[in-house]
């Protein structure tokens, strides 16, 4: 009954109904990534906490809990960096877009509007605020640049800038926009070569962290039944306890050296 227990509270937590009238009546654009891969993730370190009660003792939910939310994050930060690469491409690629509405002679406008039709998420915010501002009058940016990505706000202020300076100035914006596009281009080249780069010690960091784990699978497998000496053990509380605290320190010591040579 101590296991199944948590193991039902575990069930009823990954069975908890989301908020999907609030969802579905939030604005499109501040929703770009989809609901469902994002439902259980503030459900996870509860869950993780009663799974490891049931499975090793009170140390043994703070230790899993812990260890969930780091991993959570870990992978929040790379998909993060993983999209501005990708939001980077996507504003080119509208910037291109544009450009050509431009040439053919559309007003800057419609060629805004145009491009934010075609795209989706902040990139289609942006150029929607683009086309709102010149349509109303008001302040010519970028709409949306307080959300954006740290990796994607230096193009899209840059990009509000050369907007502000043709709607100022009477400059021809083609190529103020051709210079945004190229901006946007090698930074995203630049993202998607560091990623690879760094894909190779991000998996080996992975393979490092999963050691600990794989070595308490052989000694259980053994005979030596190490779960059982840090379930019910004082002393193997404790240690389970240092010992994930220092695995967590790891990874978040790797993610520190990972995001130093980024920003480098």
């Amino acid at each position: 009954m101590a296991v199944v227990l948590p193991l039902l509270l575990v069930t009823a937590l990954l069975c908890w109904p989301m908020p999907t009238p609030a969802r579905r009546l939030a604005p499109q654009e501040a929703r770009p990534r989809p609901v469902g891969s994002l439902s259980f993730r503030p459900l996870a370190p509860w869950a993780a906490a009663l799974s490891g009660w049931a499975l090793l003792g009170p140390a043994g939910a703070v230790s899993v809990s812990l260890l969930v939310t780091v991993m959570l994050r870990t992978g929040e930060r790379s998909a993060r960096f993983a999209g501005t690469a990708r939001e980077l491409s996507e504003l080119a690629s509208g910037l291109r877009m544009m450009i050509g509405d431009l040439r053919s002679g559309a007003v800057p406008e419609s060629a805004a509007a145009g491009v934010a039709a075609e795209t989706r998420g902040t990139v289609s915010t942006v150029f929607e605020g683009l086309a709102v501002a010149t349509r109303l009058g008001g302040p010519a940016g970028p709409g949306g640049h307080e959300r954006c990505p740290d990796g994607l706000r230096p193009v899209v202020e840059r990009l509000g800038r050369c907007w502000r300076l043709s709607e100022h100035y009477g400059v021809a914006p083609v190529g103020l926009l051709e210079a945004v596009r190229v901006d946007a281009e090698q930074r995203a080249r630049l993202a998607r070569e560091v990623e690879a780069k760094l894909a190779g010690p991000r998996a080996t960091a992975t393979v490092l962290t999963g050691l600990p784990v794989l070595g308490l699978l052989l000694g259980q497998v053994s005979g030596a039944d190490p779960l059982d000496v840090l379930a019910t053990d004082p002393v193997g509380q404790l240690l389970l306890l240092v010992g994930t605290v220092l695995l967590c320190a790891g990874v978040l010591w790797i993610r520190r050296l990972t995001e130093a040579a980024v920003r480098s």
